[in-house]
């Protein structure tokens, strides 16, 4: 229904042009016998056109509003692509960086293992030979970690 409502304005507008060119050029009589009213030809023809002048103007009405009722329609599902695309964009970033501190902090839990081990080593040692190696070994780890620990 709404097709043939669209196409409507537009086969009117073609029908009265023609039936306004048949009256103007193919007319032979000055006067149409009409009770009421005493028109001519040519002012049959005259209502004609303006009726389909006017049925024109309501087509290029319709057609810009639809033409602007689809513009707008793509702009807004544009944007809507667009803000999906940034909400995706943000959550990737939001996962980069936490996947970033993860690692980090897996590298901090790995680089304290791998203190306390060499401790327990050289505690170990220690406890073993009481020698002035390990004892110097112990100096420098407890430097190590004075200036490097966390």
């Amino acid at each position: 229904m709404i097709s043939l409502l669209k196409l409507l304005p537009k086969s009117l507008t073609t029908f009265l042009y023609a039936v306004a060119a048949l009256l103007r050029f193919y007319g032979k009589s000055d006067s149409v016998p009409v009770p009421q009213f005493s028109f001519t030809i040519i002012d049959y023809s005259f209502w004609a056109f303006c009726l389909a002048t006017a049925s024109l103007v309501v087509n290029l009405g319709l057609e810009w509003y639809s033409g602007n009722r689809e513009a707008n329609r793509r702009a807004e599902e544009s944007e809507k692509a667009d803000q999906e695309r940034n909400r995706a964009d943000q959550e990737r970033s939001r996962a980069d960086q936490e996947r970033s501190r993860a690692d980090q902090e897996r590298e901090r839990a790995a680089r304290r293992a791998r203190i306390q081990n060499r401790w327990i080593v050289l505690e170990i040692q220690h406890r073993f030979e009481n020698s002035s190696e390990t004892r110097s070994a112990l100096r420098d780890f407890c430097a190590f970690l004075t200036e490097y620990g966390e």
